[in-house]
């Protein structure tokens, strides 16, 4: 499983349209961070931390302690070898090294 393998549509549907709890709020009354935030929702990250693994997966949500929750998880050892499928996973803030997340170019250049 690759990154770019990850921007792929859910075959279920019902799993491609991210549901959140503040949807009621409109993008006006939210802070930068929060609508970055709200962008990424859904979108593919690859997280780095501190023992060298690399974890790839769908971003779901985070939290005041910097830790993040993905779906559909992927753990790479090395560059280049397989992949070790993990599903669901919540990554400690404190061992998180580096964040990227996957955008389309026109959503980038808006950051």
């Amino acid at each position: 499983m690759s990154f770019a393998n990850l921007t792929k549509p859910f075959d279920n549907t019902l799993l491609n349209n991210i549901i959140t709890n503040a949807a009621q709020m409109n993008e006006s009354s939210l802070t930068l961070g929060r609508r970055h935030l709200r962008k990424w929702l859904g979108r593919p990250f690859r997280v780095v931390i501190s023992d060298g693994r690399v974890l790839i997966g769908y971003f779901n949500c985070t939290d005041k302690d910097a830790n993040i929750v993905l779906s559909r998880c992927a753990e790479y050892l090395e560059e280049g070898k397989d992949a070790r499928i993990l599903g669901n996973v919540m990554i400690p803030g404190k061992h998180i090294v580096s964040v990227s997340v996957d955008l389309p170019k026109d959503e980038a250049l808006e950051l």
